[in-house]
């Protein structure tokens, strides 16, 4: 069986005891700062790691470090007795989730297992995106290279007539052949 593995980073040795015996099937990394927790990301890359918001905003600098390293971890922080505004501020910066750091291990356990859960999904939707319908970017991207090549059809390829007719910038059509890889005489 592939281990899953979670990244704790958190000094408190406690509750890394407390999740082994909670969370058997998983490999727990356990770290004690932002910097080793960023080695241990790329190293083990976990789909779940738990930081602790804690004071000082040291809790979003590791959360916006582990994202910045592995953006489809799931972070969930945990919460000490912080105000709302930090645990707010955690999610709208990327946190899966925020839960108390009193939380029975059970409960945590659950949390833990519902964020690989959804690691697991979201994985499966990019590798499933292949099959899917074109995407409006692609749609859009199609649609851009037939305006350009049409422009530069209606004016015999003169640059500046083009831009006018497409109303961009020169130095933006410049950009849109360079993006979609048309060359001209």
């Amino acid at each position: 069986m592939i281990l899953r593995t979670l990244l704790l980073a958190d000094d408190e040795s406690a509750l890394g005891r407390t999740l082994c015996d909670a969370l058997r099937s998983w490999r727990i990394v356990v770290t004690i700062d932002r910097a080793s927790a960023v080695v241990a990301v790329k190293a083990h890359r976990p789909t779940v790691a738990l930081v602790p918001l804690g004071p000082g905003g040291e809790g979003t600098a590791t959360l916006g470090a582990i994202l910045a390293e592995a953006p489809a971890c799931k972070v969930v922080m945990l919460d000490g007795g912080s105000d709302r505004t930090a645990a707010a501020r955690a999610v709208a910066l990327g946190a899966h989730d925020v839960v108390p750091r009193a939380a029975e291990p059970a409960e945590l356990a659950v949390v833990i297992e519902r964020a690989h859960h959804r690691n697991a999904l979201e994985q499966e939707g990019r590798r499933l995106a292949g099959d899917a319908p074109p995407t409006l970017r692609a749609v859009r991207d199609a649609a851009e290279r037939r305006a350009v090549l049409d422009a530069l059809a209606r004016v015999d390829g003169n640059l500046s007539a083009a831009a006018r007719l497409l109303e961009v910038s020169r130095p933006t059509l410049y950009n849109l052949l360079r993006q979609h890889g048309i060359r001209t005489a």
